[in-house]
């Protein structure tokens, strides 16, 4: 019986498949096998899309894996044959259903693959035959002759069964470890309150609330929510919670803004939970208790990360990443610390400032990833994803190590919708004393359109109660625009509700529609989910494709307003994540495209334009009570 192989030809590289090995412009590259009987799998249906459950029938066969296993096998060789996921050359991802190979590919048969058995009097069995006879021709002692044999036989057997335990336990102890996985939910809170998740004590969790904003706890096991009752001494725009220390004595407040806008950078606290004078650090924010408790960790707006003991001294700066910095966490051992940067990239640094690097940097999954944080064994980091203001889960990283079986090299996602899993981005997952349970924020968005009736002053449903906001009505007076929550999407009615029209699609997230002044046009805006880029889009009132007020990725622009003639729009440039002296309101003449800056409007935002056409209504950054008129 003759079986065949091929080798395989692509690019610069050549797969052999009877070798189990890669070639890469002469070089030999060091391929896993089930990588590689995925990469067979592609290369032998080429152009064709092979969905995911079939790959993991074909290479996993009976074995309980998840997707996960898949997903790694694909990013390996990717790397090794330095595909890009977001351009790929050779291995394209079809979201959710599967993968397929791209580069033609040639395939000739491996000559030095063919083998054959012997067959009846072949020269395999003469040989044999020959030996039995020499073996009866033999004189001598015969019985001794069968029991050399026979120890033969048995030392063969014996040596059999050990190679067989040997590959057996090789192959059970280099297995990937299992994947961590959710069992079940426990709802803990019911009052239906924004919070953000911020540390336990082992029986208690620590959380800020913001409406109203305050400080507050509650037991690991469900029950009555109690506010915290830490005294900061000065007044700002709200307080947050940033860590408990892991003794439950202290914690950590930032103080965000400052009173009547005189205080505009935020500061941090330390106040004892049971009572007692709150010590003020620092002006800085988004801090983090050291393991022992001693010391905090925290951010500047300008990017440095400083180290301090909690009564304020001994202060010094470990490195400066180029923006702010948030959710700093030790690991168990002590010997690393990572944290969340402002563009929404992991980070990793030792506690001293030396070897930082972002983390993750080529995993395949894209969007705000935050706020990570160890099981108490170091065998998980636990964080968000989130793709969109709607859809945000929690993944693990293993980080586990075994003798020989190490965890799955890429996150595993462990939460799933309708729930947006840490919907409020900076607050957990945070990991139970024992480390068997996570305790995380779950948030499942719903509304209802409503308007006051001003001579009863009571709430009626509007446009049917549908789920919408940033409702705008046009200046002809015939119909309205707005935005269905939680989806995002920019549409148009009559005032009534009928004729409605669809003016944007997903994945952009509409905001703050805004109908030019002969209710022809609407201008409105969309950012990338953390604040990290923004895009100010004009659509049609009847519908089409909206295109962009400013062509082209050079400047950012949010919340643009028209000039009341509707030849002009003002805009403010710049991200929420930007610094405040780089951020400005500039206007923008429809016709020519001509862009010039609004002078003296350095840190200004959310840009309104009067009526009349000579004034313009912005915030100052970052205090809301800080409303000013430009003429």
């Amino acid at each position: 019986m003759a079986g065949k192989c091929f080798i395989f030809r692509f690019a610069d590289v050549e797969a052999h498949e009877r070798e189990f090995s890669l070639v890469k412009a002469g070089e030999t590259l060091a391929v896993e096998p089930k990588a590689f009987r995925v990469l067979l799998i592609l290369l032998r249906n080429s152009k064709k899309l092979i969905p995911k459950e079939e790959l993991l029938n074909a290479v996993w066969g009976d074995a309980a894996v998840t997707e996960n296993s898949l997903t790694r096998a694909i990013a390996l060789l990717r790397k090794l044959l330095a595909d890009d996921a977001r351009e790929p050359r050779f291995i394209e991802t079809v979201t959710s259903v599967g993968y397929r190979w791209l580069c033609p590919v040639e395939a000739a048969e491996d000559p030095s693959a063919v083998a054959s058995m012997p067959e009846p009097g072949a020269p395999g069995e003469s040989i044999k035959a020959a030996n039995a006879g020499s073996a009866a021709a033999s004189a001598g002692d015969d019985s001794h002759g069968r029991a050399g044999q026979a120890r033969w036989v048995w030392a063969a057997i014996a040596g059999s069964i050990a190679l067989i335990l040997l590959a057996s336990g090789y192959w059970y102890l280099s297995r990937p470890l299992p994947p961590p996985r959710i069992s079940a939910y426990t709802q803990i809170t019911r009052d239906g309150r924004t919070k953000d998740l911020e540390g336990t004590d082992g029986s208690r969790l620590y959380f800020t609330q913001f409406s109203p904003n305050k400080i507050a706890q509650v037991s690991v096991n469900g029950g009555e929510i109690a506010e915290v009752p830490v005294a900061v001494p000065e007044r700002g725009l709200y307080l947050a919670l940033m860590d408990i220390s892991r003794d439950g004595s202290n914690a950590l407040i930032e103080l965000a803004g400052g009173e009547e806008g005189k205080q505009a950078a935020s500061s941090l606290w330390v106040a004892p939970i049971l009572g007692g004078s709150a010590k003020r650090l620092d002006t800085g924010a988004s801090g983090n208790f050291s393991p022992d408790g001693s010391e905090v960790i925290y951010s500047t707006d300008e990017g440095d990360i400083l180290l301090s003991r909690i009564d304020g001294t001994e202060e010094r700066r470990l490195a400066n990443v180029g923006s702010r910095a948030y959710w700093f966490k030790w690991s168990p051992n002590g010997k690393t610390i990572r944290f969340t940067r402002n563009d929404g990239s992991l980070w990793e640094m030792n506690p001293d400032g030396s070897a930082i690097h972002r983390l993750l940097s080529d995993w395949t999954e894209k969007g705000f990833l935050c706020c990570g944080g160890w099981t108490s064994d170091g065998g998980f980091y636990l964080f968000h994803l989130h793709k969109s203001p709607i859809e945000s889960n929690v993944w693990a990283l293993d980080e586990r190590h075994g003798l020989f079986r190490p965890g799955s090299a890429a996150p595993v996602r462990l939460t799933t919708g309708p729930i947006q899993w840490g919907g409020s981005i900076w607050g957990g997952p945070i990991p139970s004393r024992d480390g068997k349970s996570i305790f995380v924020e779950g948030i499942t968005p719903r509304g209802e359109l409503s308007r006051i009736d001003p001579r009863t002053g009571s709430l009626q449903p509007f446009l049917g109660g549908i789920s919408a906001e940033f409702v705008s009505f046009s200046p002809d007076g015939k119909s309205v625009a707005y935005v269905l929550f939680p989806e995002g999407t920019l549409w148009k009615a009559d005032l009534e509700g009928s004729n409605r029209i669809q003016l944007s699609i997903p994945p952009i997230q509409a905001y703050n529609p805004r109908w030019s002044p002969d209710s022809k046009q609407i201008l409105f805006w969309t950012d990338a989910f953390g604040g990290r880029h923004s895009t100010t889009f004009i659509v049609s009132a009847e519908g089409g494709v909206p295109r962009k007020l400013i062509p082209g990725e050079g400047i950012d622009s949010r919340d643009a307003s028209w000039s009341p003639d509707g030849n002009k729009v003002v805009f403010d440039a710049g991200t929420l994540t930007a610094k405040p002296d780089t951020r400005d309101l500039r206007m923008i003449e429809l016709k020519s495209g001509q862009i010039q800056a609004v002078p003296g409007s350095a840190g200004f935002w959310s840009v309104r334009w009067s009526p009349d056409g000579r004034y313009l209504a912005a915030f100052a950054y970052p205090s809301m009570p800080m409303l000013r008129i430009f003429d």
